[in-house]
């Protein structure tokens, strides 16, 4: 299983902070089964590292974070 936390408004939008779902499919496919293709922008982390690869296969036991941008001030 792998463990999906949201932040800020990606939170807000499914009202809860983590879901679980099934390893072995690439983030891309993880982001629409679980419903955020649409949000853009969206930061990606995997295991508290944030990551550009989309292509990325998701393994038990790893952790995803999704969240929108942030801006300092």
């Amino acid at each position: 299983m792998v463990k999906i936390l949201f932040f800020g408004t990606v939170a807000d939008k499914f009202g809860k902070r983590s879901v679980d779902a099934q390893a072995g499919v690439s983030l891309s496919e993880l982001i629409a089964q679980i419903g955020c293709a649409d949000m853009q922008p969206l930061l990606v982390a995997v295991n508290q590292e944030q990551t550009y690869d989309m292509d990325y296969i998701v393994q038990d036991g790893d952790e995803v974070a999704m969240m929108p941008p942030f801006s300092g001030g």
